[in-house]
């Protein structure tokens, strides 16, 4: 009796997720590369990707310190590819590329997640309102092509972190993330 309950309880698990699995929006088969870090090939897979661009780039990137992917992103805009990357915007560190690409013309934003609810300082009289992150990890390339992943776009992620990368060559799905990418850039701001 015991073995016909956990048979119908793991049934039915598997049952419900074959459900919420199948109710998504089906995507077309895609040609995928996969990357893990350190020093996997993720770093090296994306700057081929941005110098590979045509039309336009966008990217939504939690934190950016990476030399060479700022280089590529550089080349790309003087090939007159149109860019827009969207960093998070709670706290922008010295080595950011941020302000660094800002300068050189590229179009560069801050983003935050949603307001957290305002609670009064300890050290302040006044109240601090506190921001989620905006910790997504992903670029949209010719509306075609999309990487994402656990990634960040820093030294750390490519020598020390274990992280990885997904290359997705898919139409449909580079819609699904550029609707994302321009909710995000509604309420970006330039510092």
């Amino acid at each position: 009796m015991k073995r016909l309950r956990d048979f119908r309880k793991k049934f039915l698990c598997l049952v419900l997720l074959g459900s919420i699995l199948c109710s998504s929006v089906p995507l077309e088969a895609a040609p995928t590369e996969v990357y893990f870090s350190p020093q996997g090939g993720a770093e090296a897979a994306l700057e081929k990707l941005l110098d590979d661009a045509r039309q336009d780039i966008r990217a939504a990137l939690y934190f950016f310190t990476s030399r060479p992917l700022a280089a590529a992103i550089l080349r790309a805009h003087k090939r007159g590819v149109k860019i827009q990357v969207i960093i998070d915007g709670n706290n922008e560190s010295d080595y950011s590329k941020g302000y660094y690409l800002r300068q050189r013309g590229v179009d560069v934003r801050y983003a935050r997640g949603l307001p957290k609810k305002a609670k009064k300082s300890k050290k302040r009289k006044y109240r601090v309102k506190k921001f989620g992150l905006m910790h997504h990890k992903f670029m949209v390339v010719d509306d075609k092509m999309v990487a994402t992943g656990s990634y960040n776009w820093t030294a750390s992620a490519e020598k020390w972190n274990r992280e990885n990368l997904l290359i997705i060559k898919s139409s449909s799905l580079a819609r699904k993330y550029t609707a994302e990418f321009k909710k995000i850039l509604e309420s970006t701001f330039v510092k």
